[in-house]
């Protein structure tokens, strides 16, 4: 394969990529490992902090909470390709989430519904409503679901409501790949990861992902 056609999948599968990582920061600090399933294991976790719902927040918060915020920004910046994390992710069962949304015209190819854009974010507390209920399929991959992906219905348009590290509220409205990401961390909140919406005959692995991907370029160089 060619190095576009790889730039082009590895862009295309931000939160589908990743893997368990025993990377330290710059501090030398030894980073938590994921808290992960598999699809045997979806409502077995040795680990329940993925499948429970997460402690809200009080402000101001406390200088635990702090660090634990800290330890997942950390946990984030270290991963490429990962579009969000969610503290329960991390063995942190607290209402925090970090999130980034760029404007990429190769990442664009394979979602076209990418509009919205957000810079590297911290939020306490999330949630969100729907607007209309209109979704949008695509696939979804996840830090804490081991080497699975498929195709799961978000809804398009959504009004969010959080709050930054200070406990200013934050509102707003997100639409499309924006807003299937909010949902996506918010879910991991409440216990859920996105296999819980994918028929089990619609699951795929990684590998198969990629391949049905690679063929869909294929196809695209013949008709251009």
């Amino acid at each position: 394969m060619s190095k576009l056609k790889t730039a082009l999948l590895l862009t295309a599968i931000i939160f589908i990529t990743g893997c368990k990582s025993n990377m330290t920061n710059e501090n030398n600090i030894s980073l938590p490992q994921y808290v992960t399933l598999n699809i045997q294991t979806l409502n077995s976790s040795e680990d329940k902090t993925i499948r429970i719902k997460a402690k809200t927040l009080n402000f101001p918060l406390s200088s635990e909470d702090l660090r634990d915020i800290s330890i997942l920004e950390k946990k984030y910046d270290q991963e490429e390709n990962c579009a969000g994390l969610a503290a329960p992710q991390i063995g942190i069962s607290k209402c925090i989430i970090i999130f980034a949304v760029h404007e990429d015209a190769e990442l664009k190819k394979w979602r076209p519904d990418l509009k919205d854009t957000m810079p590297k974010t911290i939020w306490i507390n999330p949630s969100y409503k729907p607007i209309g209920i209109d979704k949008h399929e695509n696939y979804e991959g996840c830090f804490s679901v081991e080497n699975a992906t498929g195709p799961v219905a978000r809804f398009k348009k959504i009004h969010y409501h959080a709050y930054d590290i200070n406990g200013n509220q934050i509102q707003g409205i997100a639409e499309g790949f924006l807003a299937r990401v909010i949902q996506h961390e918010i879910d991991h909140l409440n216990g859920k990861v996105f296999l819980d919406y994918v028929a089990p005959k619609k699951i795929m692995t990684k590998e198969e992902y990629l391949e049905m991907r690679k063929k869909a370029m294929e196809q695209e160089n013949i008709k251009s």
